[in-house]
């Protein structure tokens, strides 16, 4: 577990843990900090891209084979990027790292629904996500001292010794996982699996809630700092700790979740979970419009709807996973893609409406978790359907 928890994490972490190092990157090399920030944004590209292709490789080669892969990926970008003589060398090294931290993120999934079975992955499930959106949380913070500290330099030999750590742990741990591969061939049969994933309205589902509720998470993220600190005149010091407990409450939304789907199942529990980000999203626009922005109406609501997407997101990671279990890999390639991409494009648009009240917070948080109920929703009205049917043949 905590094997799969470490390599699910050094990607998302690696990535984020450069953010406060742009501005000192751009002194050193004497670049426009706007070219510096290139090697930030050609990493988060880089991520979500090759997410697409692990998932169909593990599929055919098997999964330890194409994790081993990208953690030497890993290392090499990371050591590339630790000795850069300039942005240009810098900039290749990230996407590199990028590229080797991105299957962590798709095989750990494909190796939980193998080993755990189609009913025991949600619990899993939960935890890997958790690390997934809370390691670049603990990433910037951690960046930030280590750049002020030691210099940027050190935040590529932290992201080294701990890859190096991880692929130990992953050697000496999950030898024993499963090796089987699928039916993935060739270029063709990758676009024939994902055409067979998205021509089911099920996997669909499943996947754009897991990517809409993403996005609210990460819309809080990107423009709560600026709330906090320039219109709340609040510290960051502050802001950091509340959304140390906007994490915590969404993982105890997923330990909840997780262990009720065994007795509600994975499409109901999707739905309850939706219902009650909806609810609280709505409560908290109503309380923005009556009370105006504060501290706690905005952490409250999110907390309440983090609670919310915890109990949904690992039911409907499973749920993807199960639609074609002989597709586990690139389902979870998929999926990774879509609320890696999701959750950037709800950053950039809510931090790109110039709002200095929240209005647009509030209201974006409350459209993401309504669309997250919306597509959650659709397997099990289509479970509901199948099993009316089944019952009118008997």
């Amino acid at each position: 577990m905590i094997a799969l928890v470490a390599n699910t994490a050094i990607g998302p972490a690696a990535t984020q843990l450069f953010v406060p190092s742009v501005p000192a990157i751009a002194v050193e090399f004497g670049v426009a900090i706007g070219v510096a920030q290139i090697s930030f944004s050609a990493a988060m590209v880089a991520l979500a891209i090759s997410t697409l292709f692990y998932g169909p490789l593990a599929d055919r080669y098997g999964r330890l084979p194409m994790l081993y892969v990208g953690l030497v990926l890993f290392l090499i970008g990371t050591t590339i990027a630790l000795f850069s003589t300039d942005v240009t060398m810098l900039i290749f090294g990230r996407i590199v790292q990028a590229v080797g931290g991105a299957a962590g993120m798709v095989i750990t999934r494909a190796i939980v629904r193998d080993i755990y079975g189609p009913k025991g992955a949600a619990r899993v499930l939960g935890t890997l996500i958790v690390a997934t959106i809370g390691a670049p949380m603990l990433s910037i913070v951690l960046g930030g001292l280590i750049t002020d500290i030691l210099g940027w330099r050190w935040i590529f030999g932290l992201s080294l010794i701990l890859g190096v750590l991880v692929a130990i742990l992953a050697w000496a741990t999950m030898r024993g996982a499963e090796k089987t591969t699928g039916s993935i061939t060739s270029i063709v049969d990758m676009l024939r699996g994902y055409g067979r994933l998205f021509r089911s309205p099920v996997y669909v589902g499943f996947v754009l809630q897991g990517g809409f509720g993403g996005g609210s998470f990460f819309s809080f993220m990107a423009v709560g700092p600026f709330l906090m600190v320039e219109v709340l005149n609040r510290p960051a010091t502050e802001f950091g700790a509340y959304f140390a407990l906007v994490t915590l409450v969404f993982m105890c939304g997923n330990f909840f979740g997780g262990r009720l789907s065994n007795r509600v199942g994975l499409e109901r529990m999707v739905v309850v979970g939706g219902i009650a980000a909806v609810t609280c999203a709505a409560i908290g626009l109503g309380a923005f419009a009556i009370f105006g922005l504060s501290v706690a109406v905005m952490f409250g609501t999110s907390f309440f709807i983090s609670f919310g997407n915890g109990l949904a997101m690992p039911n409907s990671q499973a749920g993807a996973l199960n639609v074609l279990p002989k597709l586990a890999g690139t389902a979870s390639g998929a999926a990774a893609f879509i609320q890696t991409i999701f959750g950037a494009i709800f950053a950039q648009i809510v931090a790109s409406i110039i709002d200095p009240n929240g209005a647009a917070l509030f209201a974006t948080m409350l459209f993401a978790v309504g669309m997250a109920l919306l597509f959650g929703s659709i397997p099990l009205i289509l479970k509901s359907r199948a099993a009316k049917l089944e019952v009118g043949k008997e």
